[in-house]
């Protein structure tokens, strides 16, 4: 491989991204990698559909504190954005390292223009940004119902919309719980993409029904692997 190619390879995964913070997140992303198998069992479906280049907007569901690093762990072959709710940052030295791996804070309440435009702008360098659409963690490990500001995003911005599906990480650290437990079955299911532009025809109620239609199939598909029923619709 030439020398210009094996760069391309580099840069790609985070355009624009400064050398020392590709490295950094790299090597903390392998450790949380290498974490998660050993106590967690965890295991990555279709991880080949993350695509290799350009903007991507991954959307996933909620359980868990854990759900961030098992995304981010699951796009190996690509960097990524992860939104978080403001109060996290509060605390300088958790907040700094939290800025390191490029997070974006949010207000959990109310619209949040700020990080809104933190968001199109990661998407529109040709990064990725993985966000929670639920807005919290569920209490009990069903999807609660999509909020609309990701269809913001997406009017903004040509993209491609990546679903995830997340299981397990509800059964190993649920709400309400101060620690997660040492050991449990962990799984993340990754969806074909989806163009923005294929959102952005429908109607609100019909776009948000097709994301939240794509990653509770992919919910399905990674709760038999960490050994849980699927669940199909939730009520």
């Amino acid at each position: 491989m030439s020398e210009s190619r094996r760069w391309w390879q580099f840069r790609r995964r985070v355009p624009g991204r400064s050398i020392p913070a590709i490295i950094w997140f790299g090597v903390c992303r392998t450790i949380v990698a290498v974490t998660l198998r050993a106590f967690y069992r965890y295991r990555v479906l279709d991880r080949r559909r993350i695509p290799a280049s350009g903007p991507v907007l991954v959307v996933a569901n909620h359980e868990s504190f854990l759900d961030p690093l098992l995304v981010g762990s699951a796009m190996s072959d690509r960097q990524f954005s992860p939104l978080a709710r403001d109060s996290l940052f509060r605390f300088g030295p958790f907040g700094a390292l939290l800025r390191s791996y490029g997070c974006i804070p949010v207000r959990r309440e109310g619209g949040d223009a700020a990080a809104m435009r933190a968001t199109i702008g990661e998407l529109k360098a040709g990064r990725c940004v993985a966000v929670f659409p639920e807005g919290t963690r569920s209490s009990d490990g069903r999807m609660l119902p999509f909020r609309r500001g990701v269809l913001l995003m997406l009017g903004r911005v040509d993209c491609l919309v990546v679903p995830m599906g997340v299981a397990g990480t509800f059964e190993v650290w649920p709400k309400g719980r101060s620690r997660p437990r040492w050991r449990g079955r962990t799984t993340v299911a990754v969806g074909e993409s989806i163009p923005s532009t294929t959102l952005r025809e429908l109607p609100a109620d019909e776009a948000i029904a097709v994301l939240e239609s794509a990653v509770r199939a992919q919910v399905d598909r990674a709760r038999p692997v960490s050994g849980l029923p699927a669940r199909g619709i939730d009520r």
